[in-house]
């Protein structure tokens, strides 16, 4: 089972960081848009991004329907 599990948690950090450099290049776009161009399942996509928002690497700015997200540049090297 621990293998399983491991291969299940380092398959989610790869798209998860997968996530993080496409928005960091393409900034101001939203998960429908973010979803199509990394056949990504959209609710997949949303807890990712949940992810990424609670450990303060994306932030979404703008208004509902016209923002989107955009990396936090809080790293220190």
């Amino acid at each position: 089972n621990e293998g399983i599990n491991e291969g299940i948690n380092e398959g989610i950090n790869e798209g998860i960081n997968e996530l993080y450099e496409f928005i960091k290049s393409n900034p101001n776009k939203r998960v429908v848009y973010i979803a199509k161009k990394l056949d990504i399942p959209t609710k997949t996509l949303e807890r990712w991004i949940k992810i990424l928002k609670d450990n303060e690497k994306i932030e979404f700015r703008g208004s509902k329907k016209t923002g989107g997200y955009y990396s936090i540049n809080n790293e220190t090297n």
